[in-house]
């Protein structure tokens, strides 16, 4: 028999995957198998779970179905393995998973977590074994994992070459905003805000100085891409050189005058700078293969009818 330590990394996933259970529920309806994996079975109820916690937003239900399909059969693979080898998680630690649950979800008040699971239909035991379940698929994945795989300066510059547009930063504008209300007043009783502008530039004061007169939100000098501002603000701010003023611009109930600061070109960030994200994509690839392999071993092993 081998034991599961639990580290803080799975405690952390855990965490974050605390509704997980309580969607399948232990009550779950067999009203269809859809799949069965050595002794373990994937009924329709099962699958429907799988679909809607993912909550894919892709129109291909066919590609839906066979992928949820697919990710069951895999942890149903890990489970079946687990058990084969007869495997167990260390009480204790699982009982620690249960608190961090409660504490981080529930604030550590257990009357509310039994709360939350009768309204669920779940009972405390089916809830902690659908718990210990994923523990388990977390942990059996985890296996696979490695850190220490051999990414060769080659590999890294093959993946740039050929990802080159995933590290294109495109051109932007270093943009302050003046923008007040369209029906603001100068203050009550008197003429409003815009036509106090116009009546400034027709005595030649300048648009700077009017649009910090009449600025009401003082928002923050910020980079944007052109795809980070509104059209009709995009469209007028990355025409304009740079410490150039717009003219009034109407959008979203507001009045807006655009100054420019600086611009930047658009660029490819140069390898050095990307190089540790590349070798983590590439990591994760390797770990995905390396993962994969596995299942394919447990399924030569593990019979899977679907």
């Amino acid at each position: 028999m081998f034991f599961f330590k639990l580290s803080k990394r799975v405690g952390m996933f855990m965490g974050a995957a605390m509704f997980i259970p309580l969607l399948l529920g232990e009550g779950k309806i067999l009203d269809k198998i859809v799949a069965r994996v050595g002794n373990e079975i994937i009924t329709q109820q099962d699958l429907e779970n799988q679909i809607y916690q993912l909550s894919y937003q892709s129109q291909d239900k066919e590609k839906i179905r066979n992928f949820c399909l697919n990710h069951l059969i895999e942890q149903a693979l890990l489970l079946q393995d687990f058990n084969d080898r007869k495997g167990n998680v260390i009480l204790s630690q699982l009982d620690n998973q249960m608190n961090a649950v409660v504490q981080d979800n529930f604030q550590g008040d257990y009357r509310a977590f039994m709360s939350y699971l009768r309204d669920k239909e779940q009972s405390f035991v089916g809830f902690r074994n659908d718990l210990k379940r994923s523990i388990i698929i977390h942990a059996m994945r985890q296996q696979t994992l490695k850190n220490s795989f051999n990414i060769s300066p080659q590999a890294v510059i093959g993946y740039y070459r050929t990802h080159l547009s995933d590290f294109t930063q495109p051109a932007s504008i270093l943009l302050e905003q003046k923008c007040f209300k369209i029906d603001s007043l100068l203050s009550e009783g008197e003429m409003k805000k815009i036509d106090y502008y116009n009546k400034g530039l027709g005595e030649d004061k300048s648009v700077a100085a009017l649009a910090d007169e009449l600025d009401e939100l003082n928002l923050s000098r910020t980079w944007y891409t052109m795809s980070e501002l509104a059209p009709c603000l995009a469209e007028k701010a990355f025409s304009l050189p740079v410490d150039g003023y717009s003219e009034i611009i109407e959008h979203n109930h507001l009045y807006f005058i655009l100054h420019i600061l600086d611009k930047r070109d658009a660029y490819v960030r140069p390898l050095v700078e990307v190089q540790s994200v590349i070798e983590e994509c590439l990591l994760k690839e390797m770990n995905e293969q390396a993962f994969q392999q596995w299942i394919q071993v447990l399924k030569s092993k593990i019979h899977v009818e679907v």
